[in-house]
């Protein structure tokens, strides 16, 4: 039995009608990068990904969400209001937690219509706050996450819990089932807000509509794009964006994992070091043959095969202190070009694994190529150590950053008539494509 103090705490929460105010669709899932889509040994989940929903109906109303560190995002889509609910004009909405009953957390979605002080807070069914989850000024809609923690990150027990939205001094409240807490258990997982979601004018109340696009992007992922997709009933969307890196000149870069490396899977286009000092471009074939630092060619001095093969470097180049690969990735060492080959299974069928399949960029019969690791070589020539330019479409050479001897340095070759790929040492004055690998 209540007391009449716990009677009391409680009508100021129950006298606000508490059934579910607004009809609503839930989008969940997962985003993961493409470490399986070839050879890579499993996907990894992408954290701060922004995952955003559009309605293709009203390009204003849009749902964002950054994924957690599993990955995971969640978004509350309100589709309209329930029948037995008055559609009466209000500036603001508390949307029903979902997953409800839950365990370990929860997503609390709210809807302003004009920029507020916000604040979202945990109640015990005797009346007692647990948790502020936010108390700030909000420029537009949102979520917030409750981990089942109070305000000093202690786990509460499982049972009912009342939250409410305050917004210019009105009040909603709702319910909720925590199940199977973790009473006492410490978390340090923020609770503050991890996703907004803009309305424009004539946002709140409005009914969506049933088609909508989904976007990915974030840093260091391709964007991933949806359209057309319909949204009539709660839906788990998992989705696999593909990896990239950008070198200190803006390119940008797809990736793949093999095996457990991660290495470029476009050869290396850049310019300058990693501190942004330039490397010069050498055209002239004989100050090219007498070079002892670093520098850069296109094949043939050709701007039309920049975009497709990329650049020659000097494993002077490579060899640099200032750096050539991106941060984070590095030009590989000949031990680790061994690990991939091996992977691939070994020197005679690597090869036709990394080379891109068909005849498109390698000369025909470009035997057992396949690109079964999504490796995707191409035949960008090279750059002979006298300066001239030869094998575009049948051969590609990669430097290592392991030196051979004073002269030489180690590096790995493709060719259109072997499935194989060989390892030579060649002179450090040659001009071979680079594959970066990731720290």
């Amino acid at each position: 039995m209540f007391t009449q103090k716990q009677i009391a705490l409680l009508a100021l929460f129950f006298l606000v009608p508490l059934p579910t105010l607004l009809s609503q669709i839930v989008l969940q899932g997962t985003v993961t990068d493409n470490g399986a889509e070839y050879l890579g040994n499993g996907a990894e989940p992408v954290a701060n990904a922004l995952v955003t929903l559009i309605d293709q109906e009203d390009p204003r109303r849009s749902f964002n969400f950054l994924t957690n560190k599993q990955g995971q995002f969640v978004i509350l889509i309100q589709t309209g209001v329930e029948k037995d609910f008055p559609a009466k004009t209000s500036d603001f909405h508390l949307l029903q937690n979902y997953p409800n009953p839950f365990n370990p957390s929860t997503v609390i979605g709210y809807e302003i219509s004009q920029p507020s002080h916000v604040t979202i807070q945990v109640y015990s069914v005797l009346g007692r706050k647990v948790k502020t989850l936010l108390d700030d000024f909000q420029n537009s809609s949102g979520q917030v996450i409750w981990r089942g923690t109070d305000d000093e990150g202690q786990g509460v027990s499982a049972g009912v819990y009342v939250y409410s939205l305050e917004v210019n001094g009105s009040r909603m409240v709702r319910k909720m089932t925590l199940v199977d807490g973790h009473h006492n258990q410490r978390t340090i997982n923020s609770t503050h807000a991890t996703a907004s979601a803009p309305l424009g004018n004539g946002g709140l109340h409005k009914d969506a509509g049933d088609m909508y696009t989904v976007r990915i992007n974030g840093e260091n992922i391709e964007t991933w794009e949806q359209r057309d997709l319909t949204l009539t009933e709660n839906l788990v969307l998992n989705i696999s964006v593909i990896r990239t890196v950008t070198d200190v000149w803006g390119n940008i870069y797809r990736t793949v994992k093999i095996g457990n490396q991660w290495w470029m899977a476009e050869d290396l286009k850049v310019i300058s070091y990693r501190n942004g000092e330039a490397m010069p471009n050498v055209t002239d074939a004989n100050v090219w043959a007498s070079l002892a630092t670093g520098a850069w060619c296109v094949y043939n001095n050709s701007p039309a095969n920049f975009s497709t093969y990329g650049l020659l470097y000097n494993w002077y180049a490579v060899n640099d202190v200032r750096n050539i690969a991106p941060a984070h990735w590095h030009v590989p060492t000949d031990a680790e070009w061994q690990i991939l080959i091996d992977y691939l299974g070994g020197d005679a069928v690597a090869g036709g694994k990394m080379k891109e399949a068909g005849t498109a960029h390698w000369g025909s019969p470009n035997i057992g190529a396949a690109n079964e690791s999504g490796f995707f070589a191409l035949p960008g020539g090279y750059r002979n150590s006298t300066g001239q330019f030869s094998n575009l479409g049948s051969d590609a050479y990669f430097w290592s950053s392991t030196e051979s001897n004073s002269y030489t340095a180690w590096c790995w070759a493709l060719n259109n008539n072997s499935s194989s790929i060989e390892r030579a040492n060649h002179p450090k004055v040659n001009g071979f494509s680079i594959r970066c690998v990731r720290d």
